[in-house]
């Protein structure tokens, strides 16, 4: 044969030389051609299949993880439910699903856990709030001798009590001279020195009054 003569190929054996000549015609699941389509849902020969698995249309052996986390509850469930139907050759996408599942499980219990554990707290500041009000009202009455209303707080018939917990200005309205000395060294408990801000309770506890300065 002289140079340059065209010389027929030896077939090799190959997947692509057997595509070539026609023999694989159909892609299977992972992408592997196989022959006739007829034999694409059947186990795929290659090697790294070895015939022991088949591959379902539009059923990937492996899922996407960003794939299942977009899932909504309801489709989540649809697709365990058509992997189970394949779960001895497909047992890793069926691993997936469950896993999945269980991850979500499991948040939802520690938002769950956070979610009681921060209203167990608000219970118990809300319960050292009253107990801290109830100590004041108690100190206070002692050391005012019981004087803790003015004369137009006296008129109004205002619960002494309230003069403990709620604005300033009623404070300065209502209040006895007797008990506003008495709250210049002993920051007044209120809700927000208890339960507000880091900055309202951190006044409080410098023996600061929150909010506005009493005057007269």
């Amino acid at each position: 044969m002289s140079r340059g003569e065209w010389k027929p190929r030896r077939a090799n054996g190959s997947v692509l030389e057997a595509f070539r000549h026609g023999r694989y015609n159909v892609r299977d699941q992972l992408g592997h051609y196989v022959k006739p389509e007829s034999q694409a849902d059947h186990p795929c020969h290659h090697h790294c299949c070895q015939g022991k698995r088949p591959h379902p249309k539009n059923l990937p052996v492996k899922l996407n993880r960003q794939y299942l986390r977009s899932l909504s509850g309801p489709e989540l469930e649809e697709e365990l439910g058509q992997y189970t139907s394949f779960i001895d050759t497909h047992e890793g996408g069926f691993l997936q699903i469950i896993a999945e599942i269980d991850r979500r499980d499991e948040s939802e219990k520690r938002a769950a856990a956070r979610k009681t554990r921060a209203r167990e707290r608000r219970q118990h500041r809300e319960s050292e709030w009253s107990d801290e009000v109830y100590r004041q009202w108690l100190l206070a009455e002692g050391e005012t001798n019981g004087y803790m209303l003015n004369r137009a707080g006296k008129a109004a018939d205002i619960d002494e009590r309230t003069l403990f917990t709620g604005p300033e200005s009623r404070v300065a309205k209502y209040a006895s001279q007797e008990l506003l000395d008495f709250f210049d060294t002993h920051p007044r408990p209120t809700r927000a020195a208890f339960l507000g801000s880091a900055y309202e309770r951190r006044a409080h506890l410098a023996g600061r009054r929150v909010g506005a300065s009493r005057t007269g």
